[in-house]
């Protein structure tokens, strides 16, 4: 027992021992950082990584956070690291994981470094987001702010409304110190998949979404019945090799007969049919929409369909819209959530933003649907 009772004894003072000369590295690593930034304006620490010095320092030194006429220069610190004591601890512990990544060499080279750029940026705006542009705020008071003397009436405008929402400043403030990154990067590594899993998929799903727009076929390599737009769902009836017979169901608007929508009063579209293609859909009864007073009906038309440009993965589907999103929709500013609108109203929300995006035709119809399945009167219907 009593050896038992003087194991333990020594057991404990071991810990406390352990505990305090953890405490006594982790101050000691505090106040060497600290002291360490000071050098080279506050910096020091930050620019002993070569590769920080090459890339992000030299992009800040160009913007009005390193010189600008008030003579005000921000550090790295000022806008990563926070000024309260535990959410400092908190930062500096975090740094750890960075430091052991750096030495496995995950951005020891520039071009390591750019491959890595929007996983880091996405990062460090999550983090900023999630603190409301704490650090941010520790220089800039919004009571403080002198509208007037703004030079773009729109941006005075754009901001005010910003701040009445609860937006915070990386909302709209991306790439204020450092150069943005390619936001496309991440959704075309998506569609790279997407397109390999389309070529390799056969039809064995009860359903399939095209990637694309594409053609269908009133018989199999026969004449071309029109385009079907992307994500939209086609029901499989029979496959044939490289090929299966699909049906398409929707809604018809009275005098415009050939594009089939989604649902009655909405124009999202899911096939735009040619002319020879019209006698075989079926139709339903026409039904006044009370919302576009203009009459629709039901519709429902078969086709054929050629492997390559079609998937079974939703998931997938969702999570190439959900990028493609907030690459184009949260560049500039905070990102619009899709029941901002209704699916009508994204359609020239779509094309107010073609003039700062640059989408291809089927980038743009591809995000166009996905927001158009999520608008504001598409999800009160139990649409997704």
């Amino acid at each position: 027992m009593d050896n038992s009772k003087g194991a333990r004894t020594v057991k404990r003072r071991f810990i406390l021992l352990g505990g305090l000369c953890l405490g006594l590295l982790l101050v000691s690593g505090l106040i060497w950082s600290s002291a360490a930034s000071e050098e080279r304006g506050g910096n020091g620490l930050c620019l002993s990584c070569h590769v920080m010095e090459q890339t992000v320092f030299q992009e800040f030194k160009k913007t009005k956070h390193f010189v600008n006429p008030s003579g005000v220069r921000a550090k790295c610190s000022s806008c990563h690291v926070p000024q309260e004591l535990f959410p400092m601890m908190q930062r500096k512990a975090a740094s750890v994981h960075e430091v052991i990544s750096w030495a496995r060499g995950t951005i020891d080279t520039q071009e390591k470094f750019e491959d890595n750029r929007l996983r880091m940026a996405k990062k460090v705006w999550a983090d900023m987001k999630a603190t409301d542009s704490r650090e941010c705020k520790t220089c800039h008071d919004m009571e403080a702010f002198d509208f007037a003397a703004f030079k773009k009436p729109e941006s005075v405008k754009a901001m005010q409304k910003g701040l009445q929402e609860g937006q915070t400043c990386i909302d709209c403030h991306k790439g204020i110190a450092h150069t943005m990154p390619d936001l496309s990067a991440g959704f075309r590594m998506l569609y790279e998949e997407m397109d390999r899993q389309a070529k390799e998929s056969g039809f064995d799903a009860p359903a399939v979404y095209p990637i694309r727009i594409t053609y269908c076929y009133l018989e199999k390599d026969g004449q071309k019945a029109g385009r079907l737009l992307p994500l939209t769902r086609l029901e499989v009836l029979e496959s044939s090799g490289d090929w299966a017979k699909v049906r398409v169901k929707g809604w018809q608007q009275i005098g415009a007969e050939r594009v089939i929508c989604e649902m009655q009063g909405r124009r999202i579209f899911s096939a735009a049919l040619s002319k020879g293609a019209l006698d075989a859909v079926t139709h339903g009864e026409p039904i006044l929409d009370p919302d576009t007073e203009l009459s629709w009906r039901p519709a429902r038309f078969e086709c054929w369909i050629k492997k390559g440009d079609f998937l079974a993965d939703e998931t997938l589907l969702n999570t190439y819209g959900s990028e493609l999103h907030a690459a184009t929709c949260g560049g500039c500013h905070a990102q619009t959530p899709s029941i901002h609108f209704s699916a009508n109203q994204w359609i020239g929300g779509i094309k107010s933003m073609g003039t700062r995006v640059t989408l291809d035709k089927n980038n743009g119809r591809f995000l166009l649907k996905y927001l158009q399945l999520r608008a504001s009167d598409v999800v009160g219907d139990n649409h997704s």
